[in-house]
């Protein structure tokens, strides 16, 4: 939905348990305009459907959002100040095609979110 629109992926590696993708923000784009304007900030919403994004481009699978756990928004991410963010995904495969994953999203070494997604993997007719 978002992936090459609001944001890029700039590198995707696997070192050890985690995934790490370093994404570029679009601050151009539209929802920058309306989140807010003078001040535009990332809406949380947006953080929720990157990451389930990038844990279907990791898994190379198509995933839905069944449920979002223990949200936190620790710092605003705005994208002239922080056009180049880390999604830091730890996968852990369930039962009945279903995936947790654990989301840090990061600038520097600071932790912005941090997030825990249930995913459910869609089954194409």
């Amino acid at each position: 939905m978002f992936l090459n629109d609001l944001y890029r992926i700039t590198s995707n590696d696997h070192p050890g348990e985690e995934h790490v993708i370093t994404v570029r923000l679009n601050p151009e784009h539209r929802i920058y305009g309306a989140h807010f304007p003078g001040n535009p900030i990332t809406p949380g919403a947006c953080l929720v459907e990157m990451a389930r994004e990038l844990a279907a481009v990791t898994l190379q699978k198509d995933l839905l959002l069944k449920k979002a756990d223990n949200v936190k928004f620790l710092k605003g991410i705005h994208p002239g100040e922080h056009p180049l963010i880390v999604f830091r995904l730890l996968v852990t495969e369930l039962e009945n095609q279903e995936w947790r994953v654990r989301t840090d999203i990061l600038e520097g070494e600071t932790i912005m979110t941090r997030m825990t997604l249930c995913l459910k993997e869609t089954i194409s007719a």
